[in-house]
């Protein structure tokens, strides 16, 4: 139920520009369960199409995918047909019974659930979002999870978003919005301990590239199917987007984007594009 992108429309290209990362991540916090691996049930909450689905089904017993955008799951049913279990609906309100599920996991999903401003408002003006739709997320997450339980969240800190993608130095006010609605790390630990988990890893991600190997086109940011690749793209204004798209026309014009992509992947290598933090019920 992303508060900002339209995931209907993003879905026809979503798969051309995104990748499944840290899914042997997920899998060792799954593997920390007391059920084998290969009879765990296990729900993945805001699937998309169904990328992390497909990389972790030869792994476990059943899988079940839930998303709000049926653009998305309509691209997922193409990859799985009737072999896993996908549910158009809230996670903020899933359809599950209690402690249903040997484990959860969420793959960059939170930073959508939270208002926050849109692409026509300064984020300085934006007071800490409390984030209550994430609150309302782990609480039913810990309501549909078996005690013991893994429930792995694939996440972004603030740090990461501004400095794990080379493009984020492009569009800095688009950035700032996002990170307006979404917990940093601390502030994730806090809300998961409150509703009653136990924080067992926080790890960041080195070598994952959530926009696959499409991520390094010295020409991305000038498309719109490659924008579709990170949400961050649509809370950019207008003058902003131009603003970016000129200056990746220059550096291509001048030689000089090479050295600019360096410059910045230099920054991605110390801190990765993802942190997983798993919590136990």
């Amino acid at each position: 139920m992303s508060q900002y992108a339209n995931y209907t429309v993003a879905s026809d290209d979503y798969d051309k520009t995104r990748a499944a990362v840290g899914v042997d991540t997920i899998l060792s916090c799954l593997a920390r369960t007391s059920v084998p691996l290969g009879n765990q049930i296990v729900l993945e909450a805001g699937c998309g199409t169904g990328n992390y689905l497909e990389a972790l089904r030869p792994h476990l017993g059943s899988l079940s995918g839930m998303d709000f955008s049926e653009g998305m799951l309509t691209q997922a049913r193409t990859k799985f047909g009737e072999e896993v279990e996908l549910t158009c609906g809230s996670i903020l309100d899933m359809p599950y019974e209690d402690e249903r599920f040997d484990g959860i996991t969420c793959n960059q999903v939170i930073h959508h659930l939270d208002e926050g401003p849109d692409a026509s408002d300064d984020p300085v003006d934006w007071k800490p979002c409390s984030n209550p739709n994430v609150t309302q997320f782990i609480q039913e997450a810990y309501r549909v999870l078996r005690p013991g339980g893994a429930f792995v969240i694939n996440t972004t800190s603030h740090t990461q978003f501004r400095d794990g993608y080379w493009w984020a130095d492009l569009i800095p006010v688009a950035v700032a919005r996002v990170c307006c609605r979404m917990p940093d790390l601390d502030r994730l630990k806090e809300i998961l301990t409150a509703v009653g988990f136990e924080i067992e890893t926080v790890s960041a991600d080195l070598d994952g590239i959530l926009q696959g190997p499409s991520y390094l086109d010295p020409m991305g940011p000038l498309g719109e199917a490659w924008r579709a690749g990170d949400s961050t793209w649509s809370l950019s204004s207008d003058a902003e987007l131009a603003d970016a798209q000129q200056r990746v026309e220059k550096m291509n014009t001048e030689g000089t984007m090479q050295a600019y992509l360096e410059e910045r992947e230099s920054k991605r290598f110390g801190i990765g594009q993802g942190t997983f933090v798993c919590g136990r019920k």
